[in-house]
């Protein structure tokens, strides 16, 4: 019967030696079917893991089992696994708010009845066939979205110190703060949805989540790497939104505790920015050796690639390689077991950097004085 499957599938030892650690394998694996389909099939597929996933982090032994396969493949992977989830959720809520936009405009073509039935036969129904079209699409992203947010929430209640690996730390940051933009910026209103249930866009809950997911990474950032990874993000990052999101979480019941510690990073984030612009400013001009040429930012751990020689910082060569196990430059195969530490490069990038503070610390310019928070206006606030 049902208990004896459970059983089977709870307790057994061969269960719990490889079905979680398999189950993550196959999430990062079907991102290369090799299939003209590949792209779209990975989603479906993901989502079948994941909702076995789910089911595996209530069963005890299975989570326990899950924490270790963390620990053990934290560079492996375990790494990869978290990079695709990061990577689909982006990809995935994206597309549903930008197929958002393109529903309420037809939307608004419709309600505008004179007009519309004015327009020839064909047109109408190809823009209404292009309408049932994208709302498909919506509500299948959105799902998938929720169920990839989801996984990160409750997986970073435990397991921390991956996503804080230099090479992944931006990257979440990215994601969060990209989510924590459209849920609670100014253009939020844009997406406001009459039925948005029908969607699968529970926007309370999203946020709720991805809140849970800021707080959980701070608690367990011992070195206090999150915040400058958070504020350094040039696409969705605004000290405003903190505010902003910390107000919704009070109008719609978030716990209290949940909501200081998040205002709590965010005041973390506002510093770590000031500081950046302080260090940037004694740094005055970088030499280009010591940039970085992927990103052009100051290397702090140049290396170089055995193939193409060229130096790149470890931590950007590392993400890419977490999705293309490639050299950028030719194309070579590439793994971070072969990257070649530039000792001789990063003793003087040390040097130049210690020579630039120690001037700026001479010269008595004082950077403690932070700005009080600038608190957000509320016309920004979406419910």
């Amino acid at each position: 019967g049902s208990s004896a499957t459970s059983t089977l599938f709870e307790g057994h030892q061969l269960s719990l030696e490889y079905l979680v650690r398999n189950l993550l394998k196959l999430y990062v694996d079907i991102e290369f079917t090799g299939s003209h389909t590949q792209f779209y099939d990975k989603f479906n597929i993901r989502h079948n893991i994941a909702e076995l996933l789910e089911y595996l982090w209530q069963v005890p032994s299975h989570r326990n089992a899950w924490r270790r396969i963390a620990k053990e493949e934290e560079k492996g992977v375990y790494l990869n696994f978290l990079n695709f989830l990061v990577n689909d959720s982006i990809f995935l809520l994206d597309e549903s708010l930008n197929k958002i936009l393109e529903i309420k405009q037809i939307e608004a073509e419709m309600s505008n009845t004179a007009e519309w039935e004015q327009r020839p036969a064909q047109e109408r129904q190809d823009r209404t066939r292009l309408f049932h079209s994208q709302e498909n699409i919506v509500r299948i992203d959105m799902k998938l979205a929720n169920e990839d947010v989801t996984m990160l929430a409750f997986t970073s209640e435990e397991i921390t110190a991956p996503f804080l690996l230099p090479e992944m730390v931006e990257r979440v940051a990215n994601m969060l703060n990209y989510f924590l933009l459209q849920l609670v910026g100014p253009q939020r209103k844009s997406l406001s949805l009459k039925d948005p249930e029908k969607y699968e866009f529970r926007p309370r809950q999203l946020l709720k989540q991805i809140v849970r997911i800021y707080v959980n990474l701070a608690r367990g950032d011992s070195e206090n790497i999150f915040p400058s990874a958070i504020s350094s993000d040039g696409r969705s990052y605004n000290e405003q939104l903190f505010d902003a999101g910390a107000d919704v979480l009070r109008r719609i019941g978030e716990d209290g505790r949940i909501i200081q510690e998040f205002m709590e990073l965010g005041t973390k984030a506002k510093a770590a920015a000031s500081e950046a612009m302080d260090a940037e400013a004694a740094l005055g001009e970088i030499p280009d050796e010591f940039l970085d040429p992927i990103q052009c930012t100051l290397m702090r751990d140049p290396v170089i690639l055995p193939s193409s020689k060229n130096t790149v910082d470890r931590a950007i060569i590392q993400r890419h390689l977490l999705s293309d196990n490639h050299d950028p430059f030719n194309r070579a195969h590439l793994t971070s077991d072969m990257l070649i530490p530039d000792i001789e490069l990063k003793a003087r990038i040390d040097e130049f950097v210690r020579t630039h503070q120690s001037k700026k610390r001479s010269s008595g310019e004082d950077s403690s004085n932070k700005e009080r928070i600038q608190t957000t206006s509320s016309d920004m606030l979406i419910d």
